[in-house]
């Protein structure tokens, strides 16, 4: 049950609706569980799909259907929430050579997340990330970080298959304050 992975510049048409309809399914559930909006509209998930600065990394099954997406920002200006300037104070040479990428998301639909894709795709977007040597940031919900652990699986898989560094470079929390 090997998906089939490719790197694409830009997704548009059907392709484009298919990931809609996938990346929907996958990520409605993050309207309720993270205090910031983690579910992009259509029009910003189709000019994200447009925009030649962010990768797309497509996976689709045997028949062809979409079945996971990561979108990777070569240029750190595509991603309005991050700060290039705070990512170049700290990685100054790899800024210099354009080489501070942005991991905006990643999903797998969610009738395969107990299956090979969702590994496949980390495993080809490391590999990416290695042979072009960059600084690699992303950010993780608390839901996804509490309930999947998400990013300490995630460094464990990286420093068992890769020379690298991960560390948590900044982090924000949400407040309410309810008045009686």
């Amino acid at each position: 049950m090997a998906a089939d992975i490719t790197f694409e510049p830009a997704v548009d048409g059907e392709v484009a609706q298919r990931f809609w309809e996938l990346y929907l399914e996958a990520f409605a559930p993050l309207r309720t569980r993270a205090a910031a909006r983690h579910v992009l509209l259509r029009e910003e998930f189709d000019a994200e799909m447009a925009d030649q600065r962010v990768t797309k990394i497509l996976a689709h099954d045997e028949q062809g259907a979409a079945v996971g997406l990561t979108t990777l920002a070569t240029d750190l200006a595509a991603v309005p929430w991050v700060s290039p300037e705070f990512f170049a104070e700290r990685y100054p040479e790899q800024a210099a050579r354009g080489a501070v990428w942005y991991i905006g998301f990643t999903l797998a639909h969610p009738g395969r997340r107990s299956t090979r894709t969702f590994m496949d795709m980390i495993d080809a977007l490391v590999a990416h990330l290695a042979e072009h040597r960059v600084v690699c940031a992303y950010d993780v919900s608390r839901f996804n970080d509490d309930s999947l652990r998400f990013a300490d699986n995630l460094r464990r898989h990286l420093e068992r298959t890769q020379d690298v560094t991960v560390e948590r470079v900044d982090q924000q929390t949400y407040y309410a304050t309810t008045f009686h």
